[in-house]
């Protein structure tokens, strides 16, 4: 075992044997591109970003990387339409009509200012739940009674136990509004409904190796070369710069660099 890696790093090798230099080092860097204000006006940088999330409305859902942090949903000229904080662990769902549910509430679209309780089932806590005040049966008769809890619990709505659930994944999961409840049956409690698609920027040339990170298994370097509109640039491929367009304007938009308009 321990030749493994020594023999994928020569695999590695003998697919991209050896570094090159820069194709284009007459092509700036986005990253220095992006200083440019007669180019780029900055939006959002990554400060206590978790993912910025384009909403079908040209607004901009904002999702911190901290429980503590409000997340917002603004304009793109930063008006915020609404923030507010959410418990991590209930669901948060923005349905097709833009509605909010989070914290066990429904928040009206489209300024969120009607509100009111909602209820959410989420099956595994409820399961869980169960699990826990059962612990004192034997095994046998807390599964036996787990199922049968599971069957009424799901009734209602319609649902079914879901049985091989690696298998079955996509047909298994539930996160949807059925008689009047939020029902998620699945591990991921975040989901939007109207996400605006972003576009890939198209480019000019193959990208190139130029170098590789140490470490355990060393790892391949890649600078790609982009072209939007007639402006040249490069960056590490790993950067996967994207366009979104807002209110009829395009933006480039990166998770390690953030919101920006495109001024050309």
């Amino acid at each position: 075992m321990k030749y493994v890696s020594l023999i994928i790093f020569i695999f590695i090798i003998g697919c991209n044997p050896i570094p090159k230099k820069d194709a284009h080092p007459e092509v700036p860097l986005l990253t220095e591109l992006l200083k440019d204000n007669s180019k780029f006006r900055k939006v959002l940088d990554t400060e206590d970003l978790s993912e910025l999330i384009f909403l079908n409305d040209d607004r901009i859902l904002i999702k911190p990387n901290n429980s503590n942090l409000p997340f917002k949903i603004i304009e793109a000229n930063k008006n915020v339409i609404f923030q507010d904080v959410y418990d991590w662990n209930l669901p948060f769902y923005v349905d097709k009509l833009g509605n909010l549910y989070f914290n066990r509430k429904k928040f009206f679209y489209p300024d969120y200012k009607k509100q009111e309780h909602f209820k959410t089932v989420v099956f595994a806590d409820s399961l869980s739940k169960k699990s826990e005040q059962l612990k004192d049966l034997n095994d046998s008769l807390r599964l036996k009674s787990i199922e049968k809890y599971e069957r009424e619990l799901l009734r209602p709505y319609g649902l079914k136990p879901c049985e091989y659930t690696i298998v079955n994944t996509a047909s298994c999961n539930v996160f949807t509004i059925r008689n009047g409840a939020l029902l998620v049956r699945q591990t991921e409690l975040f989901k939007i409904e109207i996400q605006k698609p972003k576009f890939e920027i198209p480019k000019f040339d193959d990208d190139i190796l130029t170098g590789w990170n140490n470490g355990r298994l060393p790892n391949p370097v890649y600078l790609a070369y982009y072209k939007l509109n007639n402006q040249k640039f490069k960056c590490n491929d790993m950067t996967m710069p994207k366009t979104v367009t807002l209110r009829n304007k395009t933006y480039l938009y990166a998770a390690s660099l953030g919101l920006y308009e495109v001024l050309f």
